[in-house]
Formats: C-alpha cells, sequence, structure tokens
C-alpha cells in the first residue's frame, strides 16, 4: 500500500461535491487519493462546467500516485439514476452510501489511510430508508455502525477552536 492512500466520496451527486473534486484534478497534490464515484457522473458535471477531466481507473496494486493534472483515479461505483445538478433524488440514496461504505472497508482493511467525505444530504438519504432499510442519522453514526465502534465522536477543527 502507498504511505498515504486517501479514499475520497462525492456525497450527493447532485450538490457540489462532484463539482469540487474536478476542481481537485488541477490541483498539485501532496497525497495519493482515489475517488470513489460514478465515472459518468464526474465525466459529465467536468462537461456541464467546462473543465478538463481524465479519468484513470483505480488498480489497488498500483503503488504509483496519480501526478496528473486534471486526472482523477476513481474507484467505480456506479449511480443508479439520472442525475441533474441541483437537482436531488433518493433513488441515488444507495449510490451515496455504497461509496462512503466502499471508503470505509477500504480504511478498515488498510487499502487507504482514510476517508474524506463530501456533503450529504440526510433526509434524501432517509426518504430512501424504505430501499435501503437504513434510517440515516449522520456521517458520524454510520461509519460507526460500519466499523462496530461503540463510542462515535465527531470532531470540528478552526482557527477559533
Amino acid at each position: 500500500m502507498h504511505p498515504i492512500r486517501i479514499a475520497i466520496t462525492p456525497g450527493e451527486p447532485a450538490g457540489i461535491g462532484p463539482d469540487l473534486l474536478i476542481q481537485l484534478a488541477a490541483e498539485t497534490s501532496l497525497a495519493d487519493y482515489v475517488v470513489i464515484a460514478d465515472p459518468k457522473l464526474l465525466k459529465d458535471r467536468a462537461k456541464q462546467l467546462g473543465l478538463p477531466l481524465q479519468i484513470e481507473t483505480y488498480q489497488s496494486d498500483n503503488d504509483t500516485p496519480n501526478e496528473a493534472k486534471h486526472t482523477l483515479t476513481v474507484l467505480p461505483v456506479e449511480c443508479p439514476a439520472p442525475i441533474q445538478a441541483g437537482k436531488l433524488n433518493s433513488d441515488n440514496a444507495s449510490y451515496v452510501l455504497e461509496t462512503i461504505k466502499r471508503g470505509t472497508l477500504g480504511c478498515t482493511q488498510n487499502e487507504f489511510s482514510a476517508i474524506v467525505t463530501g456533503p450529504i444530504h440526510k433526509g434524501i438519504i432517509n426518504e430512501a430508508s424504505d430501499k435501503t432499510g437504513l434510517l440515516f442519522t449522520g456521517h458520524t453514526e454510520f461509519l460507526a455502525e460500519l466499523t462496530h465502534t461503540k463510542l462515535p465522536v465527531m470532531m470540528l477543527a478552526t482557527e477559533g477552536l
């Protein structure tokens, strides 16, 4: 495993997370990161934003970090329903949860050093609870459940804290 490989999930596919990842691809990175997302979502959003983007499919046995500008290394997870930026769709709640699950699994198996999750919409995930079987209270509790953690703690950091 590469010493510092970070899994990143975009969060709500209709939200700002995919846009931020596309902008991240234009920056020089100090870490090896893997985006767990739908490649089509990222390509479509890049086109809408008028930004260049290349997708490199993630290979877990490749220890060479992606350093190419405008390129994201993506572990593909398909979004089940069409995505329109700014229009929430509860049919994609399973996608949001699956990306977080995959990143968490990678962390627990030492494939990834950390996971960064994009913004999600709890209400949309709960709208889909009849399909997912999950009453979603938030990232912290979801990650605790996935990792069998008894006392989860969320920490926020700002200059004022």
